[in-house]
């Protein structure tokens, strides 16, 4: 058939195609130009963060004037003084002004000062002038902060007061209300709680993030080896995390157990937390910790194969899950009066890597408000659910799958109560993934891990933990918490609409044009 280049539909048609092709090559160039501008000038985030003014947040204040000024006036009263609280800058005024970075956290120290200036003033000093004040408070650099009160003091690089993306080379939220408070609380408690974390089990830290997050919380950490050291009385938080051997236990070739230990400390109203993975079983089982466990309600699930071999379980959720390959998990907050209670106010999700999942151990029966019961030792322990999978999680183990969640959600972090003799209550928190609480899960802005963790250390006893002081993000980070079931869905539906927009338009212009 012969094509008459001088006729209507082709001259229409040929228009029509031209003007298409110009619009997504004008859209190309626009998003080139745009992402190139954006690279180089960093829009995202330094104009952004330097065009943001984040004033002093209620909670910020309430928590100075609940947990810091009191203490304050405490020390005053027994020196017979007014002193203040120093927040000490190691370079001039001028200096930090200039700096992106610095003023920024110089402006929300002022901020501060300003409303709490009988208490807290800024102070500044040339380290290169006066060494002998940097070593005394171990400064290294003049982007580093000092909080200075009653012969203590506090040293913070300038780059902790941000969250920074993955290759760390732009700053995505700031965290400097928590930052400061954590340092002002840490200088002015009376009292500083000791944690100690179990050691020679293979314990080991991917990251320093956790021991961080326990300093930021006001505790001092310590190692304790239970096999040759007693639980001291001032512990006031027991941890272990991702023991790679079992705890010893009292048999015909030991008379040591550090499973008794535990379970004294326990009894006189101890906290203690513990961290394990799908990983964690890898070497084999645990039975003395998994005893220990299983008596204060607490199961770690595992499949026999038909070789027999225990599988421990992982948890897969493509449908909740921050990346493709489903194993980067999000939980929801269980459906109990402890739960609730806890995580009050948490509202970014919380995302378990590497998880293996819990059940509730036999002899704890079900209760109408959602948690389990049972009499030990004449004491009843409580467990409640904290954090569960979604319905859509799968169980695999040895390569196959064994279990879907559907109405039975899996445990992914639990608490155990008990009321003791001497009128403390004794907790045991259970989490199946140890990623929950690594450096990718607990510095991101777009995950609540950070926030849950700091509302446990104040359901164990740390009150004055600046829970409700949260990061603020430079920009919008909704899309990066999407759950890849959510993005496919986004996906599909940005691919087809406008395909199905095109299809009617290009319908009518077509039966318009015959017509004519």
């Amino acid at each position: 058939m012969k094509i008459k280049m001088n006729s209507r539909k082709f001259k229409y048609g040929g228009v029509s195609l031209i003007l298409t092709v110009l619009v997504l090559v004008a859209v190309v160039i626009f998003n080139v130009i745009f992402a190139a501008l954006g690279q180089r000038y960093e829009w995202m985030y330094k104009d952004m963060a330097s065009s943001l003014v984040y004033s002093v947040s209620e909670n910020y204040e309430k928590y100075i004037s609940d947990f810091i000024i009191p203490d304050v006036e405490r020390v005053r009263e027994e020196k017979g003084n007014n002193e203040k609280i120093k927040i000490i800058f190691c370079d001039s005024a001028e200096n930090i002004k200039a700096d992106e970075s610095q003023k920024y956290v110089y402006g929300s120290v002022v901020d501060v000062t300003e409303i709490f200036d009988e208490y807290i003033e800024i102070e500044h000093i040339n380290i290169w002038e006066q060494p002998s004040l940097a070593r005394e408070y171990e400064v290294s650099s003049t982007a580093d902060i000092v909080c200075l009160f009653d012969g203590r003091h506090e040293t913070i690089s300038v780059n902790d007061f941000f969250i920074y993306n993955a290759d760390r080379s732009a700053a995505e939220a700031y965290n400097g209300e928590k930052m400061l408070a954590a340092a002002l609380m840490r200088v002015t408690q009376k009292d500083t709680p000791v944690c100690y974390i179990t050691a020679n089990h293979g314990e080991e830290f991917s990251d320093y993030e956790f021991l961080f997050s326990l300093v930021q919380a006001g505790y001092e950490f310590s190692y304790i080896d239970l096999s040759s050291e007693d639980i001291p009385e001032k512990c006031e938080l027991l941890i272990t995390f991702d023991p790679k051997q079992d705890l010893i236990s009292a048999n015909e070739f030991s008379s040591i157990s550090e499973v008794d230990k535990i379970e004294n400390y326990m009894d006189q109203g101890g906290k203690y937390m513990v961290f394990l993975s799908a990983d964690t079983f890898n070497s084999g089982a645990r039975p003395n910790l998994e005893g220990l466990l299983a008596s204060w309600g607490v199961n770690y699930s595992h499949s026999a194969g038909e070789d027999g071999i225990e599988e421990c379980y992982l948890i897969k959720d493509p449908s909740n899950s921050l990346t493709v390959d489903g194993y980067t998990v999000l939980s929801k907050i269980a459906e109990n009066d402890m739960a609730n209670a806890i995580f009050a106010g948490l509202e970014r999700p919380n995302v378990f890597g590497n998880t293996t999942a819990m059940t509730v151990a036999e002899g704890f029966d079900s209760k109408d408000n959602g948690t389990f019961a049972a009499e030990v030792g004449g004491m009843e322990r409580v467990l409640s659910p904290l954090l569960i999978s979604y319905a859509s999680a799968e169980a695999w183990a040895g390569g196959r799958a064994v279990e879907r969640a559907g109405d039975d959600p899996f445990l992914l972090m639990t608490v155990t109560t008990q009321e003791c003799e001497n009128g403390k209550t004794a907790a045991l928190l259970a989490s199946a993934s140890v990623e929950f609480a690594t450096e990718g899960a607990m510095k991101s802005a777009v995950i609540g891990n950070s926030r849950a963790i700091s509302s446990i250390y104040r359901f164990m006893g740390k009150e004055n933990a600046p829970v409700e002081l949260v990061f603020k993000p430079f920009a919008s980070t909704d899309i990066e918490s999407l759950t890849t079931s959510s993005a496919n869905t986004i996906t599909l539906v940005l691919a087809l609409v406008p395909a199905l927009l095109f299809g009617v338009l290009g319908a009518v212009v077509t039966v318009r044009r015959r017509n004519l």
